[in-house]
């Protein structure tokens, strides 16, 4: 796993579907670096939701 920490938030969306996927399959965009978050708590809640939606699966 590999990700990536940057000083500013995503310009760009990475799109996730209801599954919170990305249209590949197992991929989940979470946090500031897939434009879902503009912080690192609104990231950290972000990640737990994404977390809670796998699993639910």
């Amino acid at each position: 796993m590999i990700g990536i920490e940057s000083r500013s938030s995503s310009p760009v969306r990475i799109l996730r579907g209801d599954n919170m996927q990305s249209v590949i399959n197992g991929v989940y965009p979470v946090g500031e670096g897939a434009g879902y978050a503009g912080g690192i708590m609104s990231a950290a809640i972000d990640g737990l939701r994404v977390a809670m939606k796998i699993v639910e699966e």
